[in-house]
């Protein structure tokens, strides 16, 4: 049975201020083992296109969970059903869908602790675990599904979860996570391949919103210049923009689409968790991306977004100017030249 409250805190926690969790609405949610123990299973097959396609293979626990813990949510709240799930060996994701008001008192928050309780019973109880060992990383994450297509996007991604684990196996090369790269002085953390900093020739995409009093992107500064950077680019040297402006966003969007070399300045911190989503997961398996985010200590305190604008691009100069005798730290190993 689901307890009241579950195992932690979670159960209490508001994640949008002055957003109801106990009204209609389509959430993902995302649930985190301790330490990252993978016990619910092990993902098998490859992305070669030589066997299986990757998936879980689920432990006892995933079978469980599977088979018990998810269709308890909506035994005990039939207004709430639970759209997909996505097993992975040390974390769950699930679309999960309030069709009706909760009764009172209760929240999303509660049954997604109630949900990490019995699935916490059912690992003691399985691995002859001592109770109240915790399994899950206290808390949850989640993202309210209202955009349009937002919702179709997260079901492609939770299908497509276990290959991109095991592309991220099968080629470490173009996946290499770095939380601290010093370039410059400035600390960053990145994520892909880092090699795209040792290329010898990187242009920066920089244009600003308006030229001559006009959108940049109807002048003909626009068209030359575009035209020499992705001719460029199909040469093969690196562009390096944080895709900031309308036309910096053209650029930046062919070449993922292109698979064309890219470093993308992005002002998100990239955590010891962060994955890129699917068009900048894809250029990283091709090897073509490296993602850069200046730690946010490392940030001034923008007055405005021209603010911002104007030094993610200057970030963007300093790393055209990478050349093969510069010092790059990498968690203070220094990144090989060449490449």
């Amino acid at each position: 049975m689901m307890s009241k409250e579950g195992m932690d805190n979670s159960c209490q926690t508001r994640r949008m201020y002055g957003h109801d969790y106990a009204l209609p609405g389509t959430y993902e949610v995302t649930i985190v083992v301790a330490n990252r123990n993978p016990v619910f299973g092990e993902i098998v097959g490859t992305t070669r296109g030589d066997g299986e396609r990757p998936h879980l293979k689920p432990s006892l626990l995933g079978e469980a969970v599977l088979a018990n813990e998810i269709p308890k949510i909506h035994y005990y709240y039939p207004m709430v059903e639970v759209w997909q799930v996505c097993l992975m060996p040390d974390h769950i994701h699930l679309i999960v869908r309030i069709n009706q008001p909760l009764p009172q008192g209760k929240h999303l928050g509660i049954i997604i602790g109630a949900f990490k309780g019995g699935v916490s019973r059912a690992w003691w109880q399985l691995n002859g675990v001592e109770q109240n060992t915790p399994l899950f990383e206290s808390n949850y994450n989640d993202h309210i599904l209202m955009r349009d297509g937002q919702l179709g996007n997260w079901k492609r991604y939770l299908q497509d979860n276990p290959y991109r684990y095991m592309m991220r196996r099968e080629h470490p090369d173009l996946f290499q996570r770095a939380l601290c790269i010093t370039i410059g002085g400035k600390r960053y953390s990145a994520f892909g391949n880092m090699l795209l900093l040792r290329q010898p020739e990187k242009h920066q995409v920089f244009f600003h919103r308006r030229t001559n009093g006009m959108p940049t992107e109807n002048t003909d500064f626009w068209k030359t210049e575009s035209e020499r950077l992705i001719s460029e680019a199909f040469s093969g040297d690196v562009l390096v923009t944080p895709g900031v402006s309308e036309c910096e966003k053209r650029i930046k969007n062919m070449a993922l689409e292109q698979r064309l070399r890219l470093i993308h300045l992005q002002s998100e911190p990239i955590g010891r968790y962060w994955k890129p989503e699917h068009n900048r997961f894809e250029a990283c398996a091709h090897g073509t991306l490296l993602v850069l985010a200046p730690w946010p200590e490392d940030l001034p305190a923008f007055v405005s977004d021209y603010d911002r604008f104007h030094y993610l691009n200057h970030l963007a100069k300093t790393v055209c100017a990478i050349g093969h005798e510069t010092s790059v730290a990498v968690q203070g190993v220094s990144l090989a030249h060449g490449g």
